[in-house]
């Protein structure tokens, strides 16, 4: 059934934004009455040649021949003006005469109270649309058995709402509003007669058209890029975001530097992740990554892929595995720099309460798409993404490791985001993760087994913590008796470096190399690292990166022997 007298002409909706006009399109239809709007709902709305607030703009842009009346736990209820309010109050006294002016004048806010009031103007009044804000605190996520007396009214209330054949047919509405769809009870969420609409982060055209609108205002803020290349910058963030950006420019004399925008930008994504993320800027590229040869050009030919904007042949994840020390986080970060992208790297997003670890998580991803083209690191991937089995947290193990899987599968994200996943324990991930697909591209390091290679990672290492020396002989690590790995090797030079210093020196010299190399011993479990060693080896999809000395091997064998390793390590 159609609504009557749309509020809106066909082309009027088709110049709202994406999610307002598919709010307007299904309610005018008669699709639905009750819509939950999530996301991005802080943010400033175009309207009319101005920016306003969410709810500003429902009720100019969506609402304007509509009696408003607005509800959170704060606030309580309020109105959108005063011939509303009365109204509101003539339909109470309806309902119960015996209401005094004091009650009617003092609205309760607690929603046991103040819902039954919104309902009877809902159900009994015309052209009524109810807004309720901060859904999360009114319905929040968990078991119903967990949910207290009040919470549950509540539900029942709104699912009851929801489900009214008589507000379909009506020409009245509810939009309910939360922030994360994660912190809203499911049994209200995944109601079939509640539409859910995302207001996503503006994209680049978005972006630009504020960055416009706003030195309009304040034309004299000073950038050292111009419009376009800002708006480009300044990916994953959203129009409040940009206006404290250039704000603050404004009151700079230096205006708006490069640097500015990086620092901005990374401590407004990282705020509003609340620390579940962190914004990655790698200083090196694969040129400063020592040795690993055959791992360096194949993760190059990925790189130039992405560069030439290439996506389809870009893959969805890669593995990389290695014992400890390789250097599997520093060669992620160089390949991410050279592919020229944004970088995160996921942070402990698991918390002990019930639905918070679902609702970080929901709002990593969102973030993501928003930051899209990026490059994700896990580090430590086997114990920070879990497993399909339930480990007595109540599913949320499970969850969390099916819905990262699935975002890892969403061909739709082939080319924009690119997971590397990093563990030296390659066995405990599970072969969903793995598989074609996901993580299509297994890569795995080894300790350095030549002087070459060795020699390779001591001059990477020298450049990269500027150690300043008089060494022609790197013997003392190229030929040390015992398996170093790139960190072992990158020890013992920081050492060396500090020997010199406590000598009042800032040159390292032979004696110091050669002090370290005798006193040098390796902290690590000899049984551990072969284990390490050969579950790397069994992941490889490139012959090549397998070092020489096993090449000979079969699967057969090396399986054989972890299955021994297994047993001495008590696993």
């Amino acid at each position: 059934m159609s609504r009557s007298k749309p509020f809106l002409s066909l082309e009027e909706i088709a110049r709202l934004p994406r999610w307002a006009g598919e709010l307007a399109r299904r309610y005018y239809a008669g699709e639905a009455s009750h819509f939950l709007l999530h996301h991005n709902i802080f943010d400033l709305i175009p309207a009319n040649g101005q920016y306003v607030d969410l709810r500003t703009f429902l009720q100019r842009k969506l609402l304007g021949n509509k009696n408003v009346v607005f509800y959170n736990r704060s606030a309580g209820i309020t109105f959108s003006s005063s011939e509303v309010e009365r109204q509101f109050l003539a339909h109470a006294r309806v309902a119960d005469p015996l209401l005094s002016r004091e009650v009617l004048r003092a609205l309760p806010r607690e929603p046991s109270r103040a819902l039954p009031l919104i309902e009877r103007y809902l159900f009994h009044g015309d052209q009524v649309a109810v807004i309720l804000t901060f859904l999360e605190t009114l319905v929040p996520a968990g078991e119903i058995g967990y949910l207290n007396g009040e919470d549950r009214n509540t539900l029942v209330t709104l699912q009851r709402w929801i489900t009214s054949s008589r507000l379909l047919h009506s020409d009245n509405i509810v939009i309910l509003i939360a922030e994360s769809l994660a912190d809203v009870n499911a049994r209200l969420r995944q109601n079939s007669r509640l539409v859910t609409i995302e207001i996503p982060y503006p994209d680049e055209a978005e972006r630009f058209d504020f960055i416009r609108h706003f030195r309009t205002h304040y034309p004299h803020v000073k950038m050292e890029m111009d419009e376009r290349r800002l708006a480009q910058l300044t990916s994953g963030l959203n129009c409040v975001h940009l206006s404290a950006l250039l704000r603050s420019a404004h009151l700079d004399a230096r205006g708006l530097t490069f640097e500015a925008v990086r620092l901005k930008k990374k401590a407004i994504i990282e705020s509003e992740c609340f620390g579940l993320i962190e914004l990655v800027t790698p200083e090196h590229g694969l040129e400063s990554v020592g040795g690993m040869k055959s791992a360096k050009d194949f993760l190059r030919s990925i790189a130039e892929t992405i560069r030439q904007g290439r996506w389809e042949e870009a893959p969805m994840g890669l593995l990389i595995s290695g014992p400890v020390g390789t250097g599997k986080t520093f060669l992620a970060e160089c390949f991410a720099k050279d592919c020229g992208l944004n970088v995160v790297e996921f942070k402990n997003f698991r918390e002990k309460w019930v639905g918070s670890t679902e609702a970080n998580l929901e709002k990593i991803l969102s973030l993501l798409q928003t930051l899209a083209p990026i490059v994700v690191l896990i580090d430590e991937a086997d114990a920070a993404l879990g497993t399909r089995r339930t480990e007595g947290d109540s599913g949320v193990s499970a969850r969390v490791f099916s819905r990262i899987a699935s975002a890892m599968g969403d061909t739709r994200n082939r080319g924009r985001i690119l997971w590397i996943l990093m563990t030296c324990r390659p066995d405990l991930l599970p072969i969903d993760l793995k598989r074609q697909g996901r993580c299509e591209e297994h890569i795995s390091l080894f300790y350095p087994q030549s002087e070459e290679e060795r020699l390779e990672i001591v001059h990477a290492m020298l450049r990269k913590n500027m150690i300043r020396h008089a060494i022609e002989d790197w013997s003392p690590i190229t030929r040390h008796p015992q398996e170093l790995s790139g960190a072992d090797i990158e020890s013992m030079l920081i050492r060396a470096r500090r020997l010199a210093r406590q000598a009042q020196r800032d040159v390292v010299l032979p004696e110091d190399l050669e002090r370290v190399a005798r006193e040098f011993i390796p902290a690590r479990d000899e049984l551990a690292l072969e284990y390490q060693t050969l579950v790397a080896i069994l992941e490889a999809t490139s012959r090549e990166m397998i070092p020489p000395k096993y090449r000979h091997l079969s699967p057969t064998e090396i399986s054989r022997r972890v299955e021994e390793l297994k047993i001495l390590l008590g696993e």
